[in-house]
């Protein structure tokens, strides 16, 4: 399911997400996730991991995800740039609240897979930490 999404992902439903802004958070911050598995494997290094280099890394990640979002078909889309910043500042660390909250969200729905019982969530979990907020992408 992970594998259909990253080769065929819907362009419809991305760019309509971009464009809800109840969605447009969540997908952001879908889109980064994906820009910095490109960044990383480019450069050797998640962006803003190390001190000094942070000013290039918000340009170069930014370059990324505005390749990222032409590949995936939406040209003219554009992310926030508080998100491109945040998503560097971050430098590649883990909060270990929301790590553990995440963490809980995933051991869940393993149960709910392992146990066949309840229905587990399609789609990808997105949790903004800032916010506060969670939401689920179908894509």
């Amino acid at each position: 399911m992970v594998e259909d999404e990253f080769s065929n992902p819907s362009v419809t439903e991305i760019q309509k997400c971009l464009a809800d802004e109840d969605y447009s958070g969540a997908m952001g911050f879908y889109v980064l996730l994906r820009a910095v598995d490109r960044f990383t494997a480019n450069y050797n290094k998640f962006p803003g991991q190390f001190d000094g280099g942070m000013d290039e890394d918000i340009s170069r990640l930014k370059t990324t995800a505005l390749s990222l979002l032409a590949d995936l078909g939406c040209n003219g889309s554009v992310l926030p740039d508080d998100l491109i910043n945040e998503m560097c500042r971050f430098g590649a660390s883990e909060l270990h609240v929301v790590a553990a909250f995440v963490g809980g969200i995933a051991s869940q729905e393993v149960i709910k897979l392992v146990t066949k019982q309840f229905v587990p969530m399609l789609g990808t979990y997105i949790f903004n930490g800032i916010d506060h907020k969670s939401q689920l992408l179908t894509l």
